[in-house]
């Protein structure tokens, strides 16, 4: 029987005053803001902006501010003003009247939670009422919030109709700080504030947290009490998304005017050093310690020095070792160590694993016969021209990572080993990750240079014999040509709409003009439909016209002296099988795991690049299944499609086969087209 261990798994909840605090050095600067705060002779109202990207430690700072300020030496010294704290989560309201509603009524609660204070309170509350000659909502107020719960007061129409916030309400709020923060009540209006005696500090966390147009509205909330003495704001936030949200509503002149008339103090949180992640690993995971420390460098970098990711990220690693400890699959903790790294480091390798673990086995393959290990960075590298002889290009990206080469090198796992990672990594996989590795809808850059043009986007194929067909006949180009390496995606083709390129009639043949007027065209069959319109899959639902005039819109617009085109039956073929007539792009065996065919199971198109294994003798990828490609032979009023889809099986994804179609056909949803390029 398998021996159960526990599983350490650390809380995500922000501390204060704890030994990770030390570990980064969070207890001084909370000592020293904490003093600025208390300092008698620092005048109020006051607001402090404690600055950093999510997870960097804002909260935990702000804790142990509070903390300092809560404590004995701040709140026994002479030298210090007594300070009442309150913490307010913005995020939880909505439009700015119910914002500074909320604020009070969290006020009320924490003074009600003062014991201390409600004592001293209780007895002269009467005193106070007397003396306060206030709207009876308020004076009611006065009298029962020491016992009865204010949402009843805070969220009466009634009350809210007839309080101005500017006048009667506010001067109850004047009284109420001076109450809580001098311990006794004020009883005269003579009696002027003194913010050297005491001081309501009021924390704010996860402002960034907030709908952009309510970090506005609680940003001028906090400008209603800046003419209020004893007053003081301690801001937690992401600075540039506050700047934002303020750019939203200001011009970006008057929202650097605003940011400066609120906060008089910025704090913003260094970037933690790798060495401060060594004491806060002990403080955090002991039993994790010894294993990361050899690794520590490269997982501080990889989380970016944050504190919250880091967390997450020996989560992660000890919940993974404890469910292969239980299934008993073998794999070692340096292994899962290096898997979670890949993860973090560059989401998208790790996705194309998981989808085709073929890539991984590919990847080893492919540092085993180019890399070495630099004797003067200690890391493994590719050189460039090894790098230029690799045909799976979609790894290009990954090969030129130092790092990912690295891990890939010391990651160690057999096919069944690789095939539990990925099914137990899902089950422990952080929604951090899984966004990084996610495709976004439809914002997308369209550059043309960089989408179309480089070598790596394009083969170039040789003039020459080879066998084409069914029957594998002799056949020959006569000219070189180049073709694209990938069917034209989405993220290419939307580059063709926004350049207005379905209402320029220079890109469209006399056929396809009279075509496109006729059905009033401006997009693919199935551009708005989220399953079919995924950035890195291929383009589908284009007419033959549509893929022509997209491939004239590339002549005219990139001007570089060649022609592109759909290719011919023949080009495509070549492209497809090499010279030798292979039944598939990769062999004459039909292999399930190399394309998207009806086989798959998949029931959708998919990446382009997810078939590195599928690719043809040239670097061609997806010319088995995905989806179905026009060509620019015809046959009688019909055109060639070549190729196959996800939707047929793997007879039809024969790289011989043929298939005719109507050129205005565009409901299919099983065809799309790359091009070819030739010196004109």
């Amino acid at each position: 029987m398998t021996e159960v261990k526990p599983v350490h798994i650390i809380s995500d909840n922000p501390g204060g005053g704890t030994s990770a605090d030390t570990a980064f050095g969070f207890d001084a600067y909370a000592q020293t803001l904490a003093g600025l705060i208390a300092n008698r002779k620092n005048e109020t109202p006051l607001v402090i902006g404690i600055y950093g990207p999510w997870g960097s430690g804002k909260t935990t700072l702000m804790k142990a501010i509070r903390n300092c300020l809560e404590g004995d030496t701040f709140q026994k010294s002479n030298d210090f003003r007594p300070c009442k704290t309150v913490w307010f989560q913005a995020w939880k309201y909505g439009d700015q009247d119910e914002i500074l509603a909320a604020l009070i009524k969290v006020i009320f609660e924490h003074i009600k939670q003062d014991e201390s204070f409600l004592k001293r309170l209780n007895g002269e509350i009467e005193k106070v009422s007397s003396s306060i000659n206030l709207h009876k909502g308020v004076l009611k107020l006065v009298k029962d919030f020491i016992g009865v719960d204010m949402s009843e007061f805070i969220d009466a129409p009634k009350y809210r109709e007839k309080l101005s916030f500017y006048t009667d309400f506010q001067d109850f709020l004047d009284r109420l700080i001076w109450t809580y923060t001098r311990l006794r009540p004020k009883f005269t209006s003579s009696e002027e504030p003194d913010d050297a005696k005491g001081a309501m500090v009021v924390f704010i966390d996860d402002l960034d947290r907030c709908p952009r147009q309510r970090v506005v509205k609680v940003l001028e909330t906090i400008k209603l009490f800046m003419d209020r003495p004893g007053c003081m704001f301690v801001i937690g936030a992401a600075e540039e998304i506050v700047e934002e949200a303020l750019k939203q509503t200001y011009k970006d002149e008057n929202a650097r005017k605003f940011m400066d008339k609120i906060v008089q103090v910025t704090f913003k949180l260094p970037t933690i050093a790798r060495d401060d992640f060594t004491g806060y690993l002990e403080a955090i995971h002991p039993e994790s310690s010894e294993m990361l420390a050899p690794f520590l460098t490269q997982i501080v970098a990889t989380v970016q020095a944050n504190p919250r990711r880091f967390k997450r990220f020996v989560n992660d690693l000890s919940l993974l070792g404890g469910l292969h400890r239980s299934k008993g699959t073998g794999i070692d903790d340096n292994s899962l160590l290096f898997w979670k790294l890949i993860e973090f480091e560059d989401a998208r390798m790790a996705e194309e694993i998981r989808t085709n673990p073929a890539v991984f086995s590919i990847l080893k393959t492919i540092i085993s016969d180019h890399a070495f290990r630099n004797e003067m960075t200690g890391q493994y590298e590719i050189p460039p021209d090894k790098l230029e002889t690799v045909r799976e290009k979609s790894l290009l990206p990954f090969l030129e990572q130092r790092e990912l080469i690295e891990l890939i090198a010391n990651l160690d796992l057999t096919e069944e080993q690789l095939r539990q990672l990925i099914y137990f990594n899902a089950v422990a996989e952080t929604k951090e990750v899984m966004l990084k590795a996610s495709i976004s809808g439809k914002t997308w850059t369209s550059n043309v240079t960089l989408t179309v043009g480089p070598a790596l986007e394009m083969v170039n194929i040789e003039a020459g014999e080879f066998l084409l067909g069914l029957k594998k006949e002799p056949a020959s180009i006569d000219v070189p040509y180049e073709i694209d390496i990938y069917p034209v995606t989405n993220r290419r083709f939307s580059a063709f709409i926004e350049a207005n390129g379905y209402s320029e009639e220079g890109y469209w043949s006399e056929r396809g003009k009279n075509w496109y007027r006729f059905e009033t065209v401006a997009s693919p069959e199935f551009w708005t439909d989220n399953k079919w319109n995924q950035p890195d899959h291929p383009v589908i639902g284009v007419s033959m016209y549509e893929a022509n005039a997209y491939c004239n819109w590339l002549t005219q617009t990139l001007d570089d002296g060649c022609e592109y085109r759909l290719p011919s039956e023949e080009e495509w073929e070549r492209a497809a099988r090499g010279k030798d007539g292979l039944e598939y792009p990769w062999g004459n065996d039909f292999d399930t795991e190399r394309c998207n065919t009806s086989e798959s199971g998949i029931n959708s198109t998919t990446r382009v690049t997810r078939y590195p294994n599928g690719i043809s003798p040239d670097g061609c990828y997806d010319m088995a299944g995905n989806a179905w490609e026009w060509t620019a032979t015809q046959i009688d009023d019909d055109y060639v499609i070549k190729g196959g889809s996800w939707v047929v099986g793997r007879e039809g994804a024969r790289c011989g086969l043929r298939y005719r179609y109507e050129p205005y056909s565009r409901s299919y949803f099983t065809i799309g087209f790359r091009c070819v390029r030739i010196k004109k």
